[in-house]
């Protein structure tokens, strides 16, 4: 067998002469490619690790103060954030932060904000500028009014989900009041405790308590430790039932000059209810009537375009600074036509509250008498003396009955002085009241229903609530004399 490999010609190569970079200024090309690399390394570090912190000239800072609700601003009043623990990006330099704790300056702090370099784009150094409030009259002005205002208003939410969230109110005022040493927050705090109308309230409720416990602020009153009962009790899923407990007297009337007279009494008003909310606005209480007299009729068109006659800022053409002084909506009088020379008997709407309440100051001063709107319980005694009166389905109202008010039932509702606090009928109602005159936040009680309800849908013991800037076209007053 042939041997292939004996039998293949050697091809023979040629000398080829080896290549060899030259060297590049006396220095040899792998050494540029380390330098290269290396320099690469530095500017991508640079870029990375030094740049950002030189073109920014900034820094980072959060605050830290003993109070809760604490905001932050620069002298020149600009709005930093918060003292809740966020990191701020500011430009470096000298700033004077002032302080403020639910609007209410507290003081400064001088401070300087560094200009960090390194590793900014990836770790902030962060600096803590910590200021300690001192606690003034107008702060704990401030903390209260918060705190009563902002209960009153988040009453009105009963349920709470994942992006609607309650404001830790009553945590936040109790943490404000230990931190800032105020002396007795009990009637600011049990007015808070009677608008509990959730869950979700009442363990941020007993959150504060836990806090205010280890303090020595004077927080709590027998009227608190009752609450705390009932509190308990509809929270921990028992069930209570709110009997009445007397039968009302049969209630005497005098007329004179447009009024009816009502001579002392004790009224309960009320049904058998449950101790929960909003069941509760009906639960039975009693209350104490001092003498009092009340118009026969509601105030007339004509009678409310007299005082806007004598006093124009209550007209119509003033809405816009009406409704920017928070004295009534867009709806004030609209589709009223009034008139001091047409004698209209309707019932003035499309009123508000405290329209309501400057009539009676004009009046007052028209006749040296101390008019006022009724509470609920002096509307409540007049709507017993006229029992017997039919529901008014109808605007205008002729009474073939004047032993009585006319209209109590039906016609329009009418606004009363008495505030709507939620549970004020589950703890003490005589002190509710008192703390709604300090804490002017709530809607107020309207009773009586209007023409438009169905009448075995209302009652003497129903309970209506309105805004005190909002007006209706089914929502009227009658005055008292006090």
């Amino acid at each position: 067998m042939p041997d292939y490999k004996t039998m293949m010609k050697k091809t023979e190569l040629p000398e080829v002469e080896p290549v060899r970079l030259k060297p590049i200024k006396g220095i040899r090309p792998g050494v540029f490619i380390l330098i290269g690399l290396v320099a690469a390394f530095i500017l991508i570090a640079f870029a990375l690790f030094v740049l950002p912190g030189l073109v920014s000239g900034t820094g980072y800072i959060k605050f830290s103060t003993n109070t809760a609700n604490t905001a932050i601003r620069t002298e020149d009043g600009k709005y930093i954030g918060s003292s809740e623990g966020s990191v701020y990006r500011l430009k470096a330099g000298d700033y004077r932060f002032v302080f403020y704790v639910d609007g209410a300056e507290a003081g400064y702090v001088d401070a300087e904000v560094p200009h960090r370099i390194f590793f900014t784009l990836f770790r902030h150094n962060t600096d803590t500028v910590s200021f300690n409030v001192q606690n003034t009259p107008q702060i704990e002005e401030a903390v209260t009014r918060t705190f009563t205002e902002g209960t009153a208003e988040w009453s009105a939410v009963l349920d709470y989900d994942d992006t609607y969230h309650f404001p830790p109110l009553f945590s936040s005022y109790a943490h404000n009041a230990a931190a800032l040493s105020f002396e007795d927050i009990s009637d600011p705090f049990l007015y808070g405790a009677m608008h509990i109308t959730s869950r979700t309230m009442y363990e941020d409720y007993l959150t504060a308590l836990s806090i205010l416990e280890s303090s020595n602020v004077r927080y709590s009153s027998p009227e608190l430790e009752n609450l705390n009962e009932v509190l308990a009790a509809i929270y921990g899923g028992a069930d209570i039932l709110l009997e009445r407990t007397m039968d009302n007297p049969v209630i005497g009337t005098e007329s004179s000059n447009g009024f009816f007279s009502y001579d002392p009494a004790v009224v309960e008003m009320g049904e058998d209810s449950p101790a929960s909310y909003p069941e509760s606005n009906t639960a039975p209480v009693k209350a104490s009537v001092p003498s009092f007299s009340i118009a026969e009729h509601t105030v007339t068109e004509y009678e409310y375009a007299l005082f806007v006659e004598e006093v124009p800022y209550w007209s119509r053409s003033n809405i816009d600074t009406l409704i920017a002084d928070g004295n009534a909506d867009s709806g004030y009088l609209d589709g009223i036509a009034l008139s001091s020379s047409v004698m209209s008997m309707r019932p003035i709407r499309n009123i508000s509250y405290n329209a309501a309440l400057a009539y009676c100051s004009w009046l007052s001063e028209k006749t040296g008498e101390n008019v006022t709107l009724p509470s609920e319980a002096e509307w409540y005694t007049a709507a017993l003396s006229a029992s017997g009166q039919p529901y008014v389905t109808t605007l205008l109202h002729l009474p073939s009955d004047n032993s009585a008010p006319s209209s109590m039932m039906g016609g329009v509702w009418e606004m009363t002085r008495t505030p709507y606090i939620p549970l004020m009928r589950l703890a003490d109602y005589e002190k509710a009241i008192e703390l709604g005159s300090v804490y002017p936040y709530d809607s107020i009680i309207i009773k009586g229903g209007s023409y438009i309800n169905a009448q075995d849908g209302i009652t003497e013991e129903t309970v209506g609530v309105i805004n005190r800037a909002a007006t209706s076209p089914f929502v009227g007053f009658r005055v008292c004399i006090e």
